[in-house]
């Protein structure tokens, strides 16, 4: 065999080589853009559950700043002092009302076709027809409230600091993800909330 095909086959070898690498490095780099792809579509699904979450809470928040009533359908504890953690016989609701001077704002966890959110009805005397507004279509999943009591000793003076805890449970359905879910719990305070303001509480 002459130099000259000798050289050929050396550079036929060399071009499978190189074009093994090179398919190698592609199976490789596809394989972490996808990764990266998969992962950053599960942080922007997240972040779309938790900006659902949120705008449920800010809602609260608002309607709770001039409250003159307030029911979570009975759902109430009371937390030792010292103590940050809810009685395990506690029991939330899936209702809270609110009541302003003239109207009537309630929150509820709704079903329908197989969907669940949060809806809220806002109700008042110059307009008959309730106002509805939904909240994380379709992603909420559960939703609790209950009334927290806890009694708070300064000097010898003790004073019950009541809190409204507020849960959620938020799942976009997207079956690429294997663990969907995003739980989050805010907590609202108000001194009407105190249990010796007893007018404010309707249980």
């Amino acid at each position: 065999m002459s130099n000259k095909n000798r050289q050929r086959g050396f550079t036929f070898v060399e071009a499978m080589i190189v074009t093994v690498i090179a398919c190698s490095l592609m199976i490789v780099i596809q394989s972490l853009f996808s990764h990266t792809v998969k992962v950053t579509m599960k942080g922007q699904d997240n972040l779309d559950s938790i900006r659902a979450a949120s705008q449920l809470f800010s809602s609260l928040r608002r309607d709770m700043l001039q409250f003159v009533s307030l029911s979570t359908g009975g759902a109430r504890a009371t937390i030792a002092p010292g103590n940050y953690e809810i009685p395990d016989t506690a029991t939330f609701s899936t209702i809270l009302t609110l009541k302003k001077q003239t109207d009537r704002i309630t929150y509820t966890l709704v079903e329908n076709g197989g969907k669940n959110y949060i809806e809220r009805v806002l109700q008042t005397p110059s307009n008959p027809a309730p106002q509805r507004k939904l909240f994380g279509v379709p992603r909420m999943k559960d939703f609790g409230v209950i009334y927290l009591l806890s009694p708070n000793k300064i000097n010898s003076l003790v004073k019950n600091v009541g809190q409204l805890l507020v849960k959620v449970t938020v799942d976009s359905e997207d079956t690429r993800f294997p663990s969907k879910e995003v739980k989050l719990t805010s907590v609202f305070f108000s001194d009407r909330l105190a249990d010796s303001d007893w007018n404010y509480l309707d249980f």
